[in-house]
């Protein structure tokens, strides 16, 4: 499997590619989603701490999906996985802190639930694991989403990425901006419903 490990140039180039383009390489065995990951992860680090997108990141987890992905890829068998074929297999994805994550801090942006880590998932984070895709972290919101400036006095507001002393609106800020054109950190981030892009 080419792997394709990551260059300044081609790390520029997998953060920017669509669900549909990302998944077509997979398949094709031109990426692995352990360079996908790798690439999230690092920009992650480099771009969140003047953005303030992700509440939590759950680097360690992800890798190991992605290197469990990874093989099933390469796997003759393809038994272990039933969703294999699933356009968001192997796919890097974000969650709004308000959506239930097993055993992952759920925060919904209040100080009140600084320290609640759930004993279930929601009915998205089931779905998006079930169809193998790879939970990055959980993104920063308006505080239980009540509010539409992300200005949030727990942990801090978003910044828009085109401007970062600018709000980034919306309560889903954090899942925005985690995808916006100017500062790519993950190509999926689910707000209230499933939907292939996120709209402030």
């Amino acid at each position: 499997m080419k792997t394709g490990r990551v260059t300044p140039k081609s790390e520029s180039e997998l953060a920017f590619l669509s669900i549909e383009q990302t998944a077509h390489l997979l398949r094709r065995k031109e990426i692995s989603p352990v360079d996908l990951v790798n690439v999230a992860i690092a920009r992650i680090e480099r771009l969140n701490p003047s953005m303030n997108a992700f509440l939590t990141v759950v680097a360690d987890r992800a890798r190991k999906q992605a290197r469990l992905a990874e093989r099933e890829l390469l796997s003759k068998k393809r038994g272990s996985q039933p969703n294999l074929t699933s356009p968001l297999f192997g796919i890097p994805i974000a969650l709004k802190d308000n959506f239930y994550t097993r055993g992952i801090r759920t925060t919904a942006g209040s100080k009140i639930l600084a320290n609640f880590t759930p004993k279930e998932d929601s009915e998205v984070a089931a779905r998006l694991q079930q169809a193998g895709a790879i939970l990055l972290g959980k993104t920063n919101m308006h505080e239980f989403a009540y509010g539409i400036t992300n200005e949030n006095p727990h942990y801090g507001p978003v910044h828009n990425p085109w401007s970062l002393d600018r709000i980034s609106g919306g309560s889903s800020a954090g899942s925005a901006v985690a995808i916006a054109a100017a500062a790519v950190l993950c190509p999926f981030a689910p707000q209230r419903v499933w939907q292939p892009l996120c709209v402030v």
